[in-house]
């Protein structure tokens, strides 16, 4: 294999803070140096002309539709919309429509993932059908090797039930991802309680379910010794609650979704079905709030949640709209924008879609060093470009970025040292 030197980058590196400019040379699919005059003379040699080089970026949360499913999103157009949006690593999540809960579906997609240009890794369904009380196989899949174990958008309602879950997912040490929503308050619910969602009539969430939900949770993790993750905290009530949870020296992690990070409820005001999303969307002081607790590391992970889905299930009235949203391809130019805005620094908000990540799935990659995975993304950190659903690689396109305007595009994307994406072909 080619060795390759990416000179004149501006490197940044979460996991150690590192932001400087200099070359990273790449040998055998690993990172070989970092440094100034690091090249040799048979090198294939990029000129990354000040552009920003991070490590990949690692989605913990992004759905397929089932394979009988016309025009729908499968591992091959999922992974293609990925590269072109700087993912190295991807984590596909249970749906209800595939709850991905026996041993079989775990071992086919990681077969079915090999060939892929992306590292896909399985999360698998915590409950037969993502329903019911009737645990699935968690070791069985464990040992087909699943990433960890999630119960998708419903939260566990039986107590018992999730009490079961983590404590059969703690044998094998494998994080329990949960939705934070009290079952009996979040119930059908399509906004977040607010004075626009009561003048519409809608079925609203309060804030207060996040909260119950985590405090329940969290106590659950603790009585068994599981290593709890709370799956897109959307709330200040939530923030606090995991905060509270930590002090006690319970494990548990949280990740974000990109939407409740960059979009509020104002989005949502409009009825525009697009925004229909699960969680909903907040009010802006509880998309402040998530984003301070990025700052603080509370949160370790900023999730796609990409979700695909023909546009029948979107084109409905609001209320009855399925709920998601295609958000891998504007997931890194989402959290740019956060720094555009001068709210999070670029470390801080490359961190968690990067190291964050991989130290709770205790991945090599997703940080610069020698010896680690060649898993790279080079970024114009300041490219204006719209974001248009008539050309989006995904092969859906129920997005609640249409039209959005952003500043920042990959160039580059390269996994296990092969250059798999290059805007320029």
């Amino acid at each position: 294999m080619t060795a390759i030197t990416i000179r004149n980058a501006r490197i940044v590196d979460p996991a150690t803070g590192r932001d400087e400019l200099a070359s990273l040379r790449v040998e055998n699919g690993l990172i070989a140096d970092i440094g100034d005059g690091i090249a040799k003379d048979d090198d294939h040699i990029i000129d990354a002309n000040g552009a920003i080089l991070s490590p990949a970026l690692i989605d913990l949360r992004a759905a397929i539709e089932p394979a009988f499913t016309p025009g729908g999103e499968t591992l091959d157009s999922l992974a293609r919309a990925a590269i072109a949006s700087g993912v190295g690593t991807l984590v596909i999540s249970p749906t209800q429509q595939m709850p991905i809960d026996h041993p079989e579906t775990v071992m086919g997609l990681r077969s079915a993932a090999l060939p892929l240009p992306v590292r896909t890794l399985i999360c698998a369904g915590a409950t037969l059908g993502l329903l019911g009380d009737q645990l699935s196989e968690i070791g069985l899949m464990a040992s087909s090797g699943a990433a960890m174990v999630s119960q998708g958008d419903l939260p566990v309602s039986d107590t018992a039930t999730l009490r079961n879950v983590l404590s059969y997912a703690s044998g094998f040490e494998l994080w329990v991802a949960s939705p934070p929503r009290d079952a009996g308050l979040s119930r059908q619910t399509v906004a977040t309680e607010s004075e626009a969602a009561a003048r519409f009539g809608l079925n609203v969430e309060p804030t207060v379910s996040e909260r119950m939900a985590i405090d329940r949770d969290a106590s659950l993790a603790e009585l068994t010794g599981a290593r709890l993750m709370i799956d897109r905290v959307s709330t200040r009530d939530g923030v606090e609650a995991i905060s509270r949870a930590r002090k006690r020296g319970i494990e548990i992690s949280a990740t974000v979704a990109i939407a409740n990070l960059t979009l509020n409820a104002v989005d949502a005001d409009g009825l525009d079905p697009a925004y229909r999303l699960t969680p909903p969307l907040r009010g802006e002081d509880d998309r402040r709030a998530l984003v301070a607790a990025i700052e603080a590391g509370l949160i370790d992970a900023v999730v796609s949640d990409h979700r695909p889905m023909d546009l029948d299930q979107k084109a409905q009235p609001f209320a009855d709209a399925a709920p998601g949203s295609i958000s891998i391809e504007t997931l890194l130019a989402a959290m740019l924008g956060l720094v555009h805005e001068e709210e999070l620094d670029l470390v801080s908000a490359l961190r968690p879609l990067t190291s964050g990540p991989a130290e709770l799935l205790g991945l090599p990659q997703g940080r610069l060093e020698e010896g680690a995975p060649a898993d790279l993304v080079l970024i114009d950190g300041d490219a204006p470009w719209v974001f248009g659903t008539k050309n989006n690689v995904s092969a859906r396109r129920n997005s609640a970025w249409q039209n959005r305007r952003f500043q920042g595009r990959v160039l580059m994307t390269m996994v296990d040292g092969g250059i798999v994406y290059n805007l320029k072909g």
